[in-house]
């Protein structure tokens, strides 16, 4: 069985590898096509949109690994059983639970790669994307980092620490120059709401520089009259599906313990913890459909059923996920509902097949 197991996870990871390549390849292809809708917006061009595309890459791996997944599991048993090899296994005395535990061998390691790729690799190069599309469409952002993002409006220069959902910013700093680069106004806000198309600053502390001294004042709201709307905060916001597990924990206890709506994101953290065990299931869920005598059956129709159970698992995922935030289902319930419905169809299956 040593033997039976190396074999069958060596063509899992090599047709998981292949269906993956072509994937990409083709979402890569259709997002660069996207992509060059906006070439000509502000610094962003050609080879702006193939940069942006390159660096999205790891990101639709990691959501395209379950399609992947399912697709290479079944061409793998369809392989075997087009060539007779299931046959032999099958008559060897390997059960379906068996057969079933030999390619969850090779799905770990699947799913091993898959974490590697969506909590190292994938959050870095994403952030650079989104920095590299931002920054070159719009020309209000000068400069994101970790600890915020730097913007320009007119003669002021602004630093937000950290932007929260609904049109709201904490930690923000104003720096306003004369016409001379001399720097005269320094203003520190705790918070701010966009209302009224103005933002409201609360919670100010201002330095006035002079020619011969600096005066400080502190206010309690004000309105600020910018350049700078929500429309260009959202280019730079942080979306959910780009964090990793840990950031994503750490955001959603900020946004509790100010008493923001942290809906959405608890949503993407259950997505991400449920994700490995959704691989799993759809490398596995390919045992009972494969017929170890169904030799007539032509590998690229497995592969062509392995395709449509994916994106149909995916479309089902997504909606699910749609639902939980538009109608607060827990979130829990609407992340894993398609997965638990996937393991419950292949234990269903294996045993009426067993």
């Amino acid at each position: 069985m040593k033997i039976i197991d190396r074999y069958l996870s060596v063509t899992l990871l090599i047709t998981t590898a292949l269906a993956l390549t072509v994937l990409l390849a083709l979402f890569a292809f259709l997002s660069l096509i996207d992509q060059l809708e906006d070439a000509g917006h502000g610094n962003y061009n050609v080879i702006s949109a193939v940069q942006y595309v390159l660096l999205t890459l790891p990101r639709i791996a990691y959501e395209l690994f379950p399609v992947a997944a399912v697709i290479g599991s079944m061409t793998t048993l369809g392989l075997l059983s087009h060539n007779s090899e299931l046959v032999i296994i099958r008559a060897s005395g390997t059960s379906l639970f068996r057969l079933a535990y030999a390619m969850g061998k090779g799905g770990l390691i699947i799913v091993v790669i898959t974490i590697i790729i969506g909590e190292i690799v994938a959050p870095y190069s994403e952030q650079k994307a989104q920095n590299l599309r931002s920054t070159a469409m719009n020309e209000q952002i000068a400069l994101k980092t970790k600890n915020g993002f730097w913007s320009r409006d007119g003669l002021s220069f602004i630093n937000i620490r950290r932007i929260l959902p609904g049109d709201q910013l904490e930690e923000i700093y104003i720096y306003e120059f004369d016409d001379d680069e001399h720097l005269r106004i320094a203003t520190h806000a705790r918070r701010a709401r966009y209302a009224d198309n103005k933002w409201l600053l609360e919670n100010i502390e201002q330095s006035v520089l002079e020619t011969d001294h600096i005066s400080e004042r502190e206010i309690k709201l004000a309105a600020w009259n910018s350049l700078l709307n929500p429309d260009v905060i959202n280019l730079v916001a942080i979306k959910p599906q780009y964090l990793t597990i840990w950031g994503l924990f750490e955001y959603i206890s900020y946004l509790k313990k100010n008493g923001q709506n942290s809906f959405k994101y608890e949503q993407a953290l259950w997505a991400k913890l449920i994700n490995p065990v959704t691989i799993l299931a759809m490398i596995i869920l390919a045992v009972p459909l494969v017929s170890a005598y169904s030799k007539s059956i032509a590998v690229s129709q497995r592969i062509f059923f392995g395709c449509f159970i994916g994106i149909f698992f995916n479309i089902i995922n997504q909606v699910s996920g749609q639902m939980g935030v538009v109608y607060s289902i827990n979130s829990f319930v609407s992340a894993s509902f398609p997965t638990i419905g996937i393991i419950l169809l292949v234990f269903w299956l294996m045993y009426k097949k067993a």
